[in-house]
């Protein structure tokens, strides 16, 4: 079984995991209730990019997933 490793986190801005070599950015939205975290498992260009120059390179996709979390996954709080 794979164990998901925390990378990176900016409580109650990002998280950042790695599971089996693939990297997935989790952002955590208040509304709408209960609150959600919304899922995006990066490409390997994002990862790579992450890898070199670090969350400075994925602050759009953050600031969309904030923005347009309907098109992500979505993990209920509750």
């Amino acid at each position: 079984m794979s164990k998901r490793k925390l990378i990176e986190k900016k409580d109650w801005d990002y998280y950042i995991y790695e599971t089996d070599d693939v990297y997935e950015l989790s952002v955590p939205i208040a509304k709408p209730t209960p609150g959600f975290d919304v899922i995006y498992t990066l490409n390997r260009k994002e990862k790579n990019d992450y890898i070199c120059q670090g969350v400075i390179i994925l602050k759009e996709r953050i600031n969309d997933m904030k923005e347009n979390f309907s098109k992500y996954k979505m993990n209920s709080w509750r």
